[in-house]
Order: C-alpha cells, then structure tokens, then sequence
C-alpha cells in the first residue's frame, strides 16, 4: 500500500483523538467513534480514487469469498463500477476487540487473514480497545509483514496508544506487545 506510513500515523491520531470514557465501555460505541474520525482524517490519506471508510455489512461467501462482517475497512466500493473484482480498490480492513484475550485476538486475525486471501487487502489492522495489549506476537504468519497491531486505553483522561508494526517498528517509542 502507496502512504502507508501516512495512513498508520492517521490512525494513530484518530485513536489518541478518542478520550471519552463511554466509548471504551463497548467494542460497538468505540468502532462508531473511531469510524468518525477516520473519515474526517481521510482526505488526509492521499489514496487513490476516493475511497471510503465504512462499517461492512454485506459481506457474503459467493461474490467475496467471507461471510462475516468485518469491523472496518477502507475501499473503493465495487458498485462504482471502478474495479473489474472485488478484490480491487480494497486498503484497509480493520479488526477490532475490547479488551481482547488471546484467543479473541487469534479469532481477529484468522479474519484479517481471509479478508487479505480473498480480497487482497494490502493493510490489515488489529485493534484492542482498554488494553496495553497489541497482540502483535500472535499475528500469523500469513499476515504479519501487513498487519499492524494497536492497543489503546485512557490514562488520566488521555488515549495511550501503543502500535506494532513491521515497517514502522514501534512508533511513539512504545514496545511491541
């Protein structure tokens, strides 16, 4: 993925952007809020083709190749008819869990894995909503190199971040965890 770096940083804003505390009660209010301020940070992206971010709901086994919903995702919708397939225009898909244990976390990550397999998306991200935990040393193999991996928590009123990634190798000085 072309600004990668520009998108993850983007991300990273958008996260640290949320610090009300009722939206790290419930995986659904704090996806709603982090889908908002993904969308008024994407022009910032610079990716080709005007792209959108969006709750996905239509996920189906014969025309995508999944049949569950992922959490959120960055793509050109096929209906605009600028793609061929559907597994083209497609950036980023998302995944996230509050407070994920290892097994929710392997669950994520076996999504990451078939959305990546079936719809070639270059990017994929885990999200772990109130914890210090990014999962990042369970990703699999199949995914690692494009998956990054975000945890997040309020501290005193402030978003704490901390991000691993293959590229980026720990922004913000935080360590992998």
């Amino acid at each position: 993925m072309q600004n990668r770096e520009q998108f993850l940083t983007l991300v990273r804003e958008a996260l640290e952007s949320i610090r009300e505390p009722r939206f790290y009660v419930t995986e659904r209010g704090f996806q709603g809020e982090l889908l908002t301020e993904l969308r008024n940070r994407l022009d910032g992206a610079e990716l080709p083709g005007e792209p959108i971010v969006e709750q996905e709901y239509q996920k189906t086994l014969p025309l995508h190749g999944v049949n569950f919903r992922p959490d959120i995702i960055v793509h050109i919708p096929f209906e605009r008819g600028c793609a061929k397939r559907r597994d083209q225009g497609n950036f980023v898909a998302m995944e996230l869990k509050l407070r994920a244990t290892e097994n929710e976390a392997n669950a994520d990550f076996a999504k990451l894995v078939q959305m990546r397999k079936a719809l070639g998306y270059p990017l994929t991200i885990f999200i772990n909503v109130d914890s210090d935990e990014t999962h990042a040393a369970q990703r699999p193999a199949a995914v690692a190199d494009e998956t990054v991996c975000f945890a997040v928590q309020l501290e005193h009123g402030n978003a704490v971040v901390r991000m691993a990634s293959p590229a980026l190798k720990n922004v913000g000085g935080q360590s992998p965890q």
